[in-house]
């Protein structure tokens, strides 16, 4: 009988044990987090709260590709095409843009004979910028 009651005892402290792991919190004070669902269970919450990532402001020129370009000159004015984050404010020459969801903008700019400095300048909530610049040569 001293048998089975060390065998209780120890499964019973055993049971102790393991619940104090499973309830006891993480050092941050975040929720308990329970190993005993795999996380790809179907259904199954995920065990480890990540925080969130908020996307990188970019700015990419679809149009014109290269940032240094020549035009004829009866090319008067310059259509600008790109992508930004979707939400972000675009300016081109200091002339607002509309952007689409995806983030997508096309904007036009006159062209004076000669040297052309174009500054697209995309910017987020957050007061990021990003700026480039396109210089622009027309009919020399």
């Amino acid at each position: 009988m001293h048998f089975r009651i060390g065998s209780t005892l120890v499964a019973l402290a055993l049971v102790v044990s393991m619940t104090g792991v499973a309830l006891a919190q993480a050092d941050d004070g975040s929720a308990p987090v329970d190993d005993a669902v795999p996380a790809d269970t179907p259904g199954a919450a995920p065990t480890v709260n990540q925080p969130s990532v908020a996307p990188t402001l970019f700015l990419t020129l679809v149009n014109p590709v290269e940032q240094d370009v020549e035009v004829p000159l009866e090319t008067a004015q310059l259509t600008i095409k790109g992508m930004t984050l979707p939400g972000a404010v675009v300016s081109i020459d200091g002339d607002l843009v509309d952007t689409d969801d995806q983030g997508g903008f096309t904007g036009v700019t006159a062209l004076d004979e000669g040297a052309n400095e174009i500054e697209v300048v995309a910017s987020d909530d957050q007061g990021n910028q990003v700026n480039l610049t396109i210089f622009v040569t027309r009919g020399e």
